[in-house]
């Protein structure tokens, strides 16, 4: 996408701008006004409201979702590759067969570039390519990953936001063993679907809001200036990595014997 600097206020002097235009055939769905506060008026989320409305892109997180005529690994080929205003990554317009669906870009994919989803797993690994979907057992150890599912046909759960990614560190008994972008380790079956690579939009953390009014366009507001609590997040302290989490349902010592 070609970036291009934008001078129209003070405010706007360190933003970037893409100039590409999208078109698409078929228009998003307007998504509603969030108010998150009750009927009641309480607030149940601090932080949230206005802004302006944004089309909802319905993304598809099942990445292996074979048509009913055919069965077993298939191939899709990137459209466009474009910003989504109501999440961190960048999206892909991908198509095969007779449909077309949104999925979550990675790093490298541009169009013209062709996807392979697969829940084959085999006795060797496969090679690995950016932006290909394969199951945990297929994959070799290291392999960098990114929308990960906690249970087979479930869906991407994790490593979803912008320039995030995983390692798969393991294999045991079926289970793989991968690590969050948190260093957090995480238990899942070995036929849970993965993404290879690293997500789109790296340079996320980077971006220079520029104005305060700028962040009531996405929707955020500001907190009060007279009293923010420190939580525990304040000061320098010896944190230990939690516990791995595992979706592995085994068998209790109990039911063993």
């Amino acid at each position: 996408a070609e970036i291009t600097p934008l001078y129209s206020s003070l405010g706007d002097r360190a933003r970037l701008v893409s100039k590409n235009v999208y078109i698409y055939s078929r228009p998003g769905v307007v998504a509603p006004a969030f108010n998150p506060n009750t009927l009641e008026g309480r607030i149940r989320v601090h932080g949230i409201g206005g802004g302006h409305k944004q089309r909802y892109r319905m993304i598809d997180f099942l990445r292996f979702r074979p048509e009913e005529t055919k069965s077993g690994p298939f191939e899709e080929k990137v459209i466009q590759v474009r910003y989504d205003p109501c999440r961190s990554a960048d999206i892909a317009l991908v198509a095969g067969g007779s449909r077309k669906r949104w999925i979550i870009a990675t790093e490298n994919m541009q169009a013209g570039d062709t996807v392979l989803n697969s829940n084959h797993i085999g006795r060797m690994a496969v090679a690995a390519r950016e932006g290909d979907a394969h199951p945990l057992g297929a994959l070799p150890v290291g392999t960098l990953i990114n929308n990960v599912e906690s249970e087979p046909g479930r869906g991407a759960q994790y490593i979803r936001a912008a320039g995030t990614c995983g390692v798969l560190l393991r294999k045991v008994n079926g289970t793989a063993i991968i690590q969050l972008p948190s260093k957090r380790q995480m238990q899942v079956l070995e036929t849970c679907v993965a993404t290879v690579g690293r997500v789109s939009n790296v340079d996320h953390n980077k971006r220079v809001i520029g104005k305060a009014g700028r962040n009531r366009w996405l929707g955020k507001r500001p907190n009060s200036g007279r009293w923010h609590r420190k939580g525990g997040w304040a000061g320098r302290k010896i944190r230990p990595l939690p516990p791995m989490k595992s979706y592995v349902k085994l068998p209790s010592a109990a039911a063993q014997s």
